[in-house]
C-alpha cells in the first residue's frame, strides 16, 4: 500500500508543481504587464535614457519602484535600491534572500541606459533609422535594452512569488553600458567574484533572430551554463523546448560576449554571459525605429519564462556550474 502511495505522489507531483509554475508564469509574464514596462522605459518623455540625463533619471526612479513592488530587498551598504555606477548616475539593485547564508549568489541583469537624442548619440554611424522618421530626435530603445530590463523586473515578481530559492538572488539594472560598460564595471568591483555563481544578463529579446524565436547565449564555450539551462527546460517540456531550445551565439564574429554588461563580470573570473534574440545587424538597432511597437511581447514572454525554468536548478542548488575552456 505504502509503495503504490508513492508511485501515485510521485506520478501526480509534477503535474501539480506544472500548474503552479503555469499559475505564476501567467502571472509574471503576462505579455501587456511586458509591454507596461517597456513602454514606460522607450516612451519620449525619458528621451532615450541617456545616462547623466534627465530621462535616465526617471527610468532609474521607475526600476527602483519596479523592485520595491516586486519584493525584492536593498541590499546592505547601498543607498536602498541604488547603487553608485562609478560616476555614471546609479545602477539599481535588488535581492531576494536565499534559505542557505553560504554568501553565494545568482546575478541576473540588463542594463537600463540608451544613446538618447540626436544630440547625445556617440554613435551616429549606427543611426539605422527607415525613412519616414522625418523630425524624430529620440531614439527609445525598446529593445535595447528595455526589453531585458522588462525581463529582470518580471523574473523578480516571479521568484519572489515562488518557493524561496536556496541561493540569494540579485537583480541588478546597469548604466551607462552604451558609454563602455562603465556601470556594471563598477559594480563588479564590489562583490567577491568567487560569490558569484552566475550572472545571467538579459539583452534585446524582442525581435527574433530565428526563424521560431529562440534565444542564444554569447560566450556558450566559456561554462556549463547552456547545457545546464537547456537540460532544465527539456525536463520540462520536451516537446516544446527539445535538446537544444536556447543556441550558441551565430554571431562569433561581432564579439557581443565582450560587448554587453556581462563581460564586466567574465573579466574578474564570473561566470557570466548574456541571452539575446535579436541579431546585432537588426535593422532597428540604434535607430530612432526601435520603438515599443515593433517589439513581439508574446516572444518576450515566452524567452523570459525559459530564462526562470532553465535557471531554476542554479537559484535551488540543484545544478553545480564550473568554468571551462572554450573550444578551439
Amino acid at each position: 500500500m505504502f509503495r503504490l502511495l508513492y508511485i501515485l505522489v510521485f506520478l501526480i507531483l509534477p503535474h501539480v508543481v506544472r500548474s503552479q509554475d503555469s499559475s505564476l508564469f501567467a502571472t509574471c509574464f503576462h505579455r501587456d504587464s511586458i509591454r507596461n514596462i517597456v513602454e514606460v522605459l522607450a516612451s519620449d518623455s525619458l528621451q532615450g535614457r541617456f545616462t547623466g540625463k534627465t530621462g535616465n533619471t526617471k527610468a532609474a526612479l521607475f526600476i527602483a519602484e519596479e523592485f520595491r513592488k516586486a519584493g525584492l530587498l536593498p541590499v546592505s551598504g547601498f543607498n536602498g535600491y541604488f547603487m553608485d555606477a562609478g560616476g555614471y548616475g546609479s545602477n539599481i539593485l535588488g535581492a531576494i534572500k536565499g534559505t542557505k547564508t553560504s554568501g553565494q549568489v545568482i546575478i541576473f541583469s540588463a542594463h537600463f541606459d540608451h544613446v538618447g537624442t540626436d544630440a547625445t548619440n556617440p554613435f551616429p554611424g549606427l543611426n539605422n533609422s527607415a525613412p519616414g522618421e522625418k523630425g524624430d530626435h529620440i531614439f527609445n530603445g525598446a529593445n535595447d535594452n528595455a526589453s531585458g530590463v522588462a525581463a529582470i523586473i518580471s523574473l523578480a515578481k516571479y521568484f519572489a512569488k515562488a518557493p524561496r530559492p536556496e541561493k540569494t538572488i540579485l537583480f541588478m539594472a546597469f548604466n551607462g553600458e552604451e558609454l563602455g560598460l562603465k556601470g556594471s564595471a563598477h559594480a563588479a568591483t564590489l562583490f567577491d567574484p568567487d560569490s558569484i555563481i552566475a550572472n545571467i544578463n538579459i539583452e534585446m529579446i524582442g525581435r527574433p533572430h530565428f526563424s521560431k524565436g529562440r534565444p542564444y547565449m554569447t560566450g556558450a564555450d566559456y561554462s556549463r551554463l547552456i547545457s545546464i539551462m537547456n537540460e532544465r527546460l527539456y525536463e520540462y517540456d520536451p516537446a516544446r523546448y527539445k535538446k537544444s531550445f536556447i543556441r550558441p551565439d551565430p554571431f562569433t564574429q561581432q564579439d557581443l560576449y565582450m560587448r554587453s554588461d556581462n563581460y564586466s563580470f567574465a573579466k574578474k573570473g564570473v561566470i557570466a554571459h548574456s541571452i539575446m534574440v535579436t541579431s546585432p545587424e537588426d535593422k532597428y538597432y540604434h535607430s530612432k525605429n526601435d520603438e515599443p511597437d515593433t517589439l513581439d511581447y508574446d516572444l518576450m514572454s515566452e524567452i523570459i519564462k525559459a530564462i526562470a525554468i532553465g535557471s531554476t536548478g542554479l537559484v535551488n542548488g540543484e545544478d553545480i556550474l564550473s568554468r571551462k575552456k572554450k573550444k578551439k
